[in-house]
């Protein structure tokens, strides 16, 4: 990889994990992604104003009541540089990747909706492993380093007396190397 952008990076992990369909109106990848099958709807390079109900559900099969969003963060990256031979050398960026995760599940007992999630998370984490390069967005590695993968999952809310909300975060270090 000679050059790379921010931006580049994360539009590389939402298409990774959302799929190639760009739907210009609700500015996501939705509906064929990877992970459709494990209910991830909709994934957004960039946090939105608002989310509708449909964004976790775009897409699933009808009846399965629950589905997610993801939102890509790059809250922080380290670059360092490599200046040997003096001319040209190679310039490496870790960058702290969070993948925010809405659950939202139409259920009558929330105790059907925890393992919806547990396996949405197992999921991404084995996308993760799959290609370590996300399907290209980095040219090093996604997850390998020190800090490893780390899962946060958040106490689940119950809204408006059917609707259980759960959120999650999926965090790794994601490295690439420019040369030049």
């Amino acid at each position: 990889m000679t050059t790379t952008t921010r931006q580049t990076v994360r539009n590389g992990i939402a298409q990774y994990f959302g799929g190639t369909v760009y739907d210009q109106e609700a500015r996501a990848y939705r509906g064929a992604g990877p992970l459709a099958s494990s209910g991830l709807s909709t994934v957004r390079a960039y946090q939105p104003k608002r989310m509708s109900d449909v964004d976790y559900v775009y897409n699933q099969a009808a009846g399965r009541g629950m589905g997610a969003a993801m939102v890509i963060e790059l809250p922080s990256d380290v670059e360092s540089r490599d200046a040997k031979p003096a001319v040209t050398g190679r310039k490496r960026i870790n960058y702290t990747v969070i993948l925010h995760c809405f659950h939202l599940a139409y259920q009558t007992h929330s105790e059907d909706a925890g393992p919806d999630v547990d396996n949405l998370v197992e999921q991404i984490k084995a996308l993760i492993r799959q290609d370590v390069t996300l399907g290209g967005a980095v040219n090093l590695q996604a997850g390998e380093s020190r800090a490893h993968i780390k899962t946060r999952i958040y106490p689940s809310a119950v809204l408006d007396k059917e609707k259980i909300a759960t959120a999650f975060d999926i965090t790794f270090e994601a490295e690439v190397e420019i040369i030049g």
